[in-house]
């Protein structure tokens, strides 16, 4: 009887387990729709990453940003990047993330089910390498500076 239970905790378990990588996927989680997406990553995003997501938006050229910012079509980083890290930095600004603090905080402006089109629309954006299963570190951006 106890071999029994036991076996069937285990079943239960691995089930459980299961079921929280499936919800908590990128795919899973970044569900978005790519159209409703673009209209906000125009109305929102473009003055900063530009029409087609280059990072050379008119505000960033006319303001010469330093960093600049993110480049959403180089699938080198892009695809490398986790979606939960994605909204994070979307919804509570690059300073929340240790990236730019040029990045403003949109979670008082974007429902998350808007930050989820858009950032479906930023993924269409970007281009190979295709997603690895490997993210990045999250300071593999960063160059350290020399040791003085």
């Amino acid at each position: 009887m106890k071999k029994k239970q036991s076996i069937l905790r285990t079943v239960v378990q691995v089930a459980m387990a299961f079921g929280l990588i499936v919800c908590f996927s990128s795919t899973t989680l970044a569900a978005g729709n790519v159209k409703k997406g673009k209209r906000k990553y125009n109305e929102f995003c473009t003055p900063c990453h530009g029409k087609n997501g280059q990072g050379n938006g008119t505000r960033m050229l006319a303001e010469k940003f330093d960093p600049p910012p993110r480049n959403h079509t180089d699938g080198n980083y892009m695809n490398r990047r986790t979606d939960v890290l994605l909204f994070k930095t979307i919804k509570e600004g690059g300073k929340s993330q240790n990236f730019s603090h040029i990045m403003p905080q949109w979670k008082h402006i974007l429902k998350d089910k808007d930050i989820w089109n858009v950032l479906a629309y930023v993924r269409s954006l970007a281009k190979d390498p295709e997603w690895t299963g490997t993210p990045l570190p999250p300071d593999a951006s960063v160059k350290s500076k020399p040791a003085q």
